[in-house]
């Protein structure tokens, strides 16, 4: 029990809470939560179910000093989607989601947003977006404590839709059949993230969980395979080990379509040296790398060591050398469905951005 006298103190001396520099000391340096990859998708109580995003994953938020939209890096992303200088955040707001554009039918697609990078950029498809997901300060209140549903209840409530900024929907309990109707849209995957959970910045969590439609990998573009007139045909594929060296993954076929622009897209990487940390057969036409570039590949599965059936999708406009490695899957233990037929349709058509056609 307080004393007589230290409660008189109290009243007389009162603790102040300076709101306007609270409002203004949003971190900088925060690095987004990120999550690892599951075997395969489940039903879970535990979770809830969202959509995953085909797109480049940011931080938005608004102090004293302005407006800032950063990627996983911290690098300035205002200037590749001046669109987005348009969001309206109360101060001492900060976001965690990701940018989007969307194609005709309006399904986000990366391709369209990386081709609104560099010289040639081409301004195509509907957006850029803003697809906020979490709420990690609220008008200069740290919430990353906060279990997620409370933070998902605040952001709905905190009302920031907009023509830029999109707040989607979650699926309860029901990941298997959201899985099935993601994959019928043509979308990426999704996302399950447990209720509970706490936001822990910086690090891979088996708090959030994704599970792709199509398995994808991040790897480090280690060379190329070039016919004269048709530009790159292969895409060498590389994969950090644990100490740091590379090592062979397989090769990506490169559609016709991509040839001519990956093999120019790459030409200031040139190397006279493989940067495998093994040896490697040479044939006609392969020119390596250096190892800088990340690129988004599709495959069917990873056998002793390298990637079956793999695709180039795209560059990676915020990759990092670091996170290209194997991604050893986490088994969640499966319920069975709710029930609630309807529910993941709507979900999905709710949550996107632009109307499906």
């Amino acid at each position: 029990m307080p004393r007589e006298t230290d409660v008189a103190d109290e009243a007389q001396h009162p603790t102040l809470i300076d709101v306007a520099a609270a409002r203004s000391g949003l971190p900088r340096g925060l690095v987004p939560m990120r999550p690892r990859l599951a075997r395969r998708a489940f039903n879970s109580p535990d979770f809830v179910f969202e959509v995953k995003w085909d797109g480049i994953r940011a931080l938005a938020a608004r102090d004293a000093a302005g407006l800032r939209v950063t990627d996983r890096a911290g690098g300035d992303l205002l200037p590749v989607v001046p669109e987005l200088r348009e969001m309206s955040l109360p101060e001492g707001t900060l976001l965690d989601g990701e940018i989007v554009v969307c194609d005709s039918r309006g399904r986000p697609s990366y391709d369209l947003l990386a081709g609104r990078v560099g010289p040639k950029a081409a301004k195509r498809g509907r957006g850029p977006v803003f697809v906020a997901f979490d709420l990690l300060y609220d008008r200069g209140r740290e919430l990353l404590r906060r279990p997620l549903a409370d933070r998902r209840a605040r952001l709905l409530a905190a009302g920031l839709g907009s023509r830029v900024i999109a707040t989607p929907e979650h699926l309860d309990s029901d990941g298997e059949p959201f899985l099935e109707v993601v994959a019928e849209y043509g979308l990426e995957g999704i996302v399950a993230k447990r209720r509970d959970g706490r936001y822990v910045p910086g690090g891979r969590s088996a708090e959030w969980l994704k599970c792709p439609v199509t398995p994808r990998a991040d790897v480090v573009l280690s060379g190329l395979v070039v016919e004269d007139r048709r530009g790159a045909t292969r895409a060498l594929c590389g994969l950090r080990a644990d100490d740091g060296t590379l090592g062979y993954a397989g090769d990506a076929y490169v559609p016709p379509y991509l040839g001519a622009w990956l093999e120019e897209a790459t030409r200031d990487f040139a190397s006279d040296t493989s940067p495998f940390g093994g040896p490697i057969g040479m044939r006609t036409g392969l020119r390596f790398l250096r190892p800088r570039l990340v690129a988004i590949v599709e495959h069917s599965g990873l056998v002793d060591g390298e990637l079956r059936d793999a695709r180039f999708r795209a560059l990676r406009l915020d990759g990092r050398i670091e996170d290209c490695r194997i991604e050893e899957p986490v088994d969640v233990p499966s319920s069975p469905p709710s029930g609630a037929r309807d529910r993941p349709r709507l979900v999905v058509l709710h949550s996107l951005p632009f109307q499906m056609e």
